[in-house]
């Protein structure tokens, strides 16, 4: 026998049944949340889409542009769209009021004390945002849609500070963020398949079927992938876990072999050959970078923990401890293979994690700088899209370094020059179109070439007197 709705339920349902929306938030002006609404916006002419953030300088740049930070694509599809149907506001209560289905795209981070500390999440900001969301509604059901990296107990943790204090029923719906920064906007526009979660309640059901025909127009919903809200959270988590496992894996076997003479390039085609493996994140690197792959990997060892999974914990830490164990092989192998680096000019191409961005949270740069400071060389950085005010912070800001040990360049020769060493860190597209032969004559000799990306084949750069490195390459003397 079907039991009856509450009345909270009943209230709900009923507000939804038969309401076009037409107005949407988003809470956090961050890359996921821009991204999302432009491209939101750019696929519903019809509906009005508000982001809001916190700090005002951010709100400013949204308004006025450029954006706070570097995608490929996105300042253009918000200028297309600011002043129509996509506004930025420093008011949450008025954002929120008006919408009726609010994104909440916040950064998640590690709890830094307490049980737990450096790898469950901190999840303040979501039961903050909650309760603020609540005071804004005025009495008006919401679907509240979780877009961000969340992590496990996110939509629980929301739900229960609705549950006690709202006085009217909010869904929660888990619509986890899949793209790849640097083509967040491609990846965004054509997606191959989506995954949202919900309740299996009448009411979960209900703002789920809301949701997919408000995004049918961007998606349709044979894309859509239904799920619960614990197996949305934990999709995300597993994705990324598995992702950062492949990388790993390339990684493990580029030590093997660099030890034995083989060629991880020649290696990899072999397994990429295996439809069972496939191709995707097969490729060598001096450690992960970005805040999602590492941060989501610590959340998935510390739910196995709190779990009682020993095993399962200790399998990816495994996956946590060879990315820290590559990107330390990768620093040490700087001066071991200089003999010394003590005073002398080390150019670092590219700080960014990846191209095509300008994130450098977690990225390989971080970790090759600080090291090389500590054995006395002096850092001519340069990064296409990373500010030099970006650049010092991730260094541990202006005061943790003198001007003698760090310089900031304007393009990529101008770092080159007089320096005993080249390492590229970002594989950005103006580095491989470098003219080499220039490059050589720019630096000091004997010149040092550390390739962490694969970008020049040896055959072209040895000859010109380089001695190269590369991640998983057979030494050539």
């Amino acid at each position: 026998m079907q039991q009856p709705m509450s009345a909270g339920t009943s209230q709900f349902c009923q507000q939804f049944k038969n309401q076009s929306i037409t107005n949407v938030a988003c809470i956090g002006a961050g890359h996921v949340g821009i991204s999302t609404m432009a491209v939101m916006a750019s696929k519903m002419p019809e509906v009005a889409f508000t982001v809001f953030d916190d700090n005002p300088k951010t709100v400013c740049a949204c308004q006025c542009g450029p954006l706070p930070f570097y995608e490929p694509s996105l300042d253009r599809l918000v200028d297309e769209l600011r002043g129509k149907n996509l506004s930025f506001s420093p008011s949450l209560a008025q954002t929120v009021e008006k919408a009726q289905i609010v994104f909440v795209c916040i950064n998640t981070p590690l709890k830094k004390s307490g049980l737990g500390s450096g790898r469950a999440a901190d999840l303040s900001s979501w039961d903050k945002v909650a309760r603020r969301i609540v005071e804004a509604s005025k009495d008006e059901c919401k679907i509240i849609v979780e877009c961000s990296t969340m992590p496990m107990n996110t939509g629980k943790t929301m739900r229960q500070v609705f549950q006690a204090s709202a006085t009217v029923k909010h869904e929660v719906l888990c619509f986890p963020a899949f793209y790849r920064g640097g083509t967040a906007i491609t990846d965004m526009q054509t997606p191959r398949t989506v995954l949202l979660g919900s309740d299996e309640t009448p009411s979960g059901l209900m703002a789920y079927n809301v949701f997919i025909k408000l995004i049918s127009p961007w998606i349709p919903t044979d894309k859509v992938v239904h799920s619960s809200l614990w197996s949305a959270e934990l999709a995300k988590h597993a994705r990324n876990a598995m992702i950062a496992q492949r990388i790993s894996s390339a990684n493990a076997v580029s030590a093997l072999c660099e030890k034995t003479g083989a060629d991880l390039e020649e290696v990899m085609r072999v397994a990429r050959s295996d439809s069972r493996i496939s191709d995707g994140y097969l490729q060598a690197c001096p450690g992960i970078g970005g805040n999602t792959l590492l941060h989501n990997m610590q959340m998935v060892v510390w739910l196995a923990e709190s779990l009682q999974l020993e095993e399962v914990a200790e399998y990816w830490k495994a996956v946590v401890e060879m990315n820290e164990w590559q990107q330390t092989r990768f620093c040490d192998n700087i001066p071991q293979t200089m003999g010394n680096v003590k005073d002398k000019r080390v150019a670092i191409l590219g700080f960014a994690y990846k191209p095509e961005t300008d994130d450098t949270r977690s990225s390989p740069a971080i970790a090759i700088c600080k090291s090389l400071l500590e054995e006395g060389a002096k850092l001519a950085l340069y990064d296409p899209q990373v500010s030099t005010e970006q650049m010092a912070a991730g260094l541990g800001g202006y005061s943790a370094f003198s001007p003698q040990q760090v310089s900031f360049c304007a393009s990529a020769m101008d770092a080159l020059k007089g320096a005993q060493a080249l390492v590229l860190v970002t594989a950005w597209e103006e580095f491989k179109e470098l003219d080499m032969t220039e490059v050589v004559r720019a630096m000091a000799a004997p010149p040092f070439l550390f390739d962490s990306r694969g970008v020049w084949e040896p055959a072209d750069v040895s000859p010109l007197g380089f001695e190269l490195y590369q991640i998983g390459k057979p030494r050539r003397e």
